[in-house]
């Protein structure tokens, strides 16, 4: 189950490190998405196009989950720079990121060990000084219940600040709402009494779309 609440980027964040007269300028910003990744992807690419290289490695779900994740290259040897930086993506407490390094080398070659830890080492300096904001997940229920009870049912979704609240009136109030998933619990315990145990609660199903892309 994906955590209610994680860190993400509050804004784009970018350092430079110099190894060897190479500079590898990292650039991290917040992707909720694999589009979004790849739209920021692209917009680093067309603006350093005289760059080296711009490799890049994305994590767009909750910290650590890998089913939405990339990584490229970008014309340097095999595996030397997008799993390095993808890896640091991995076990960093924040989600929802993408990071863009751009080299421009230097004239001095740095070995396929040397490559691997300057690309790490560039998204880790950048994930230090990281400006992070917290995102709350909300799931989406549906609920029924008679007219009886219904005010003090919507006094109740205002008090755990339900989100995007649609009520339906026919010959028993429907309602359809967002909430936080860890205010489920005391939210459902609250209605169940509220009601009498005659009102009806349901998590409906959100669609996740997952997948990954080297």
């Amino acid at each position: 189950m994906s955590p209610s609440k994680y860190p993400i980027p509050a804004a784009q964040n970018t350092v430079e490190l110099e190894i060897k007269r190479s500079r590898f300028i990292c650039r991290v910003q917040h992707t909720p998405s694999a589009e979004s990744a790849k739209t920021f992807i692209a917009e680093i690419k067309q603006q350093f196009p005289e760059a080296s290289h711009n490799c890049w490695a994305y994590q767009a779900g909750p910290p650590g989950d890998s089913r939405l994740i990339g990584c490229s290259d970008d014309g340097e040897p095999h595996g030397t720079a997008g799993k390095p930086m993808l890896n640091i993506l991995l076990h960093a407490k924040v989600g929802e990121l993408t990071a863009v390094v751009t080299r421009y080398y230097g004239g001095v070659k740095l070995g396929t060990g040397g490559l691997s830890r300057a690309y790490a080492d560039a998204v880790k300096l950048a994930l230090e000084s990281l400006r992070v904001t917290e995102k709350v997940c909300y799931q989406q229920f549906f609920l029924d219940t008679g007219y009886s009870h219904w005010p003090q049912v919507e006094i109740l979704l205002n008090q755990y600040q339900a989100e995007n609240i649609n009520a339906q009136y026919s010959d028993r109030v429907t309602v359809t709402f967002e909430l936080d998933a860890q205010s489920l619990k005391p939210f459902e315990q609250k209605f169940i009494n509220l009601t009498s145990g005659l009102g009806k609660l349901i998590e409906l199903e959100k669609e996740e779309n997952s997948g990954a892309q080297h």
